[in-house]
């Protein structure tokens, strides 16, 4: 029992993770970090999920979402 648990476990660790792509959505606000850099809170969009990430540059057209 135990070798099978320890088969399934190395299984798990091994299996590659799926990335899909999320967009922008043209949304950006400027914003300050908490050490005090400027940055900007960029909006994207992935299959009907909005949701907003922060960069120091300009916002990518696109992402990558585990």
């Amino acid at each position: 029992m135990k070798q099978v648990i320890a088969t399934f476990c190395l299984m798990l660790m091994a299996s590659p993770a799926f990335a899909a792509t999320a967009y922008w959505t043209g949304r950006q606000e400027m914003v300050q970090t908490v050490t005090y850099r400027t940055a900007w809170n960029c909006e994207y969009n992935y299959a009907g999920q909005v949701f907003w990430r922060v960069f120091e540059g300009s916002c990518p057209s696109s992402v990558e979402v585990y």
